[in-house]
C-alpha cells in the first residue's frame, strides 16, 4: 500500500471518530415532573406554616352530631373563623358525640372552664331567620368566652345561650300551664318587658292516678343580675329578687305561652303585668317549687280555641253569596245593553272628534282664516293712519255748526227778531238746519269713525 492510500485511510479513521454521537443522561428529570414536584411543594409549605401556627385541638361534647361534618364545620368567634372540626365519635357509653376541633392559635387563651360553645343552626326555624342557612350548609359551632383555668375538654349545646350576661345562682320558679307546653325546651327565654331576665330549666309531664289529672309543670330559672335590682337594703342575690317576685305577683305578675313570631316562631314565657288581677288566693309551690300564676287564655291552643268560634264557615257562605251576586250581575243582559250603549256614545263621540280634525284641516278654512287676518290687517292700518284725521274733521265739524249757530244768532239780532220776509226767514231755517245736521254728522263720526271707510249703512 502507497504513502498515499495509507494517508486517506488515516483521514478516513479521523473523520469517523470526529462524528461518532454520545449519550449523556443529566440531573433533569424532565418537565412531566414538574406538575408533582409543586404539588409537594405546596403540601409542604401547607404543613411546615400549620406546625408554625400552633394551635390546640379540643374536644366538646354534644348530644347529637346535627348534620356537622369533618374538615368543613367550622369554629367561630365574633364572625370570625377560629377553629375547624377535624373529627367526629361516638362517645363510650354512645348516649352523645365527642368533636374534635383544632382552633388556631389566635383562640386559645379562650379555651377557659367557663367557656361555652353551641350549635347555630343545630335546628333551623322561622324565629329565627339566621339558621336557616344551615340547611345547606350545616350547623355551625359557635364559642362564647368564659372565666376559668385553662381546659380542653367542654360540653356544648344545641341552641344559642340566651343569658350570655347571666352570672350567681338563679332563683327557681314553676309555671303549670292548662295548654300544651311540648314545644318548649330547655333554654328557652323567659321575657319581662321584652328583656331577657330568665330561661326554661325543665318541662315536665306528669298524671296524677289519685286524681286522674294531667300536669305540665315548667321549671323556670330567673337571675337575679338581669333583674337589676336598685335600693335593696341588706339584701343581695336570689333573697333580694324574691321579694321583689311576691312584690311583683301580689301586683299582677302572671306567666304566658307565646310563640317569636306569632303561630311559627319557637316558643317562649312572658311574664306579664295584668291590671287588676290583685295577688292570687293561695300561694301554691309544685315539687317544692313557688308558682308564678298563669294569665287567663295563655297558650298557644286557647289562642287556637279563640280562633274557633270565630264564624269562619258563614263568613266563608257570605263571600260565596257575594262571588255569585257578582257573577250574575256581569252575566246580566241589562249591564251587557249598558257597555253597548257606551261603546256607541263613544263611537260617535270619536266621530265627531275625526270630523272637527278633519274640517280644521281644511284648506278652505286656512284660506279664510289668512283673508280674515289680511283684512284686520289692513283695516287697522287704514285706521292708523286716518284716525287722527277723522278727529280733525269732527272738530272742523262741530265748529262748522257753532259758526252757522252763530250766524243766525246775529241774522236774528240784526232784524229786530222780525220775520216778515219770508226769504229771510226761510234763510235762518235752513242755517239752523244746517248746522244741526253738521252737528248730528260730528256725533255720528265720533261714534263710527268706521263709516268713512265703510259708509253708514255698512256697504
Amino acid at each position: 500500500m502507497s504513502d498515499d492510500e495509507n494517508t486517506d485511510s488515516g483521514h478516513t479513521n479521523t473523520a469517523r471518530q470526529r462524528t461518532e454521537a454520545i449519550v449523556r443522561h443529566g440531573w433533569w428529570p424532565g418537565w412531566i415532573w414538574a406538575v408533582p414536584i409543586a404539588v409537594l411543594l405546596v403540601v409542604g409549605w401547607l404543613g411546615i406554616r400549620h406546625l408554625t401556627r400552633g394551635g390546640e385541638n379540643i374536644q366538646i361534647v354534644f348530644d347529637n352530631v346535627y348534620g356537622m361534618k369533618k374538615q368543613d364545620t367550622g369554629l367561630v368567634y365574633r364572625g370570625m373563623r377560629v377553629g375547624t372540626v377535624t373529627n367526629i365519635e361516638l362517645a363510650g357509653n354512645g348516649d352523645a358525640v365527642v368533636v374534635t376541633v383544632a382552633v388556631d392559635d389566635s383562640a386559645t387563651r379562650y379555651l377557659r372552664a367557663g367557656t361555652r360553645f353551641w350549635l347555630k343552626g343545630a335546628n333551623p326555624s322561622l324565629g329565627d331567620l339566621s339558621s336557616l342557612g344551615a340547611l345547606l350548609s350545616g350547623p355551625t359551632i359557635m364559642m362564647d368566652p368564659g372565666k376559668g383555668k385553662h381546659t380542653r375538654h367542654f360540653t356544648g349545646i344545641s341552641y344559642k345561650p340566651v343569658l350570655p350576661g347571666a352570672t350567681g345562682e338563679p332563683l327557681r320558679y314553676a309555671v303549670s300551664f292548662d295548654a300544651a307546653v311540648g314545644g318548649l325546651r330547655h333554654g328557652d327565654a323567659v321575657s319581662l318587658r321584652g328583656f331577657t331576665v330568665g330561661e326554661v330549666e325543665d318541662v315536665g309531664f306528669r298524671y296524677d292516678a289519685r286524681n286522674g289529672q294531667l300536669s305540665t309543670p315548667v321549671t323556670l330559672a330567673l337571675y337575679p343580675s338581669l333583674f337589676h335590682i336598685q335600693h335593696a337594703e341588706n339584701q343581695r342575690g336570689t333573697v333580694a329578687l324574691r321579694i321583689a317576685m311576691n312584690t311583683l305577683i301580689k301586683q299582677g305578675l302572671r306567666a304566658s305561652l307565646d310563640r317569636d313570631p306569632p303561630f311559627i316562631g319557637g316558643y317562649r314565657i312572658t311574664l306579664k303585668m295584668v291590671p287588676d288581677a290583685g295577688p292570687p288566693k293561695q300561694q301554691v309551690q309544685i315539687g317544692g317549687l313557688p308558682q308564678i300564676p298563669v294569665m287567663p287564655g295563655s297558650g298557644f291552643e286557647d289562642t287556637l280555641s279563640k280562633l274557633g268560634h270565630v264564624p269562619i264557615g258563614k263568613i266563608g257562605q257570605n263571600v260565596l253569596d257575594i262571588t255569585h251576586r257578582v257573577d250574575k250581575l256581569v252575566a246580566s243582559p241589562e249591564l251587557q245593553d249598558s257597555v253597548d250603549q257606551f261603546n256607541a256614545a263613544l263611537a260617535n263621540v270619536l266621530d265627531i272628534t275625526h270630523r272637527v280634525d278633519k274640517l280644521v284641516a281644511l284648506p278652505e278654512l286656512h284660506d279664510s282664516v289668512v283673508k280674515l287676518d289680511a283684512v284686520l290687517t289692513d283695516i287697522h292700518r287704514t285706521m292708523a293712519r286716518t284716525g287722527p284725521k277723522i278727529t280733525r274733521l269732527i272738530d272742523s265739524l262741530r265748529d262748522t255748526a257753532s259758526q252757522l249757530d252763530q250766524a243766525a244768532k246775529t241774522v236774528r239780532t240784526t232784524v229786530g227778531g222780525t220775520t216778515s220776509q219770508t226769504s229771510l226767514t226761510s234763510t235762518l231755517r235752513e242755517l239752523t238746519e244746517a248746522a244741526r245736521s253738521i252737528r248730528e254728522l260730528a256725533d255720528y263720526l265720533n261714534r263710527h269713525p268706521e263709516a268713512l271707510i265703510k259708509g253708514r249703512n255698512g256697504g
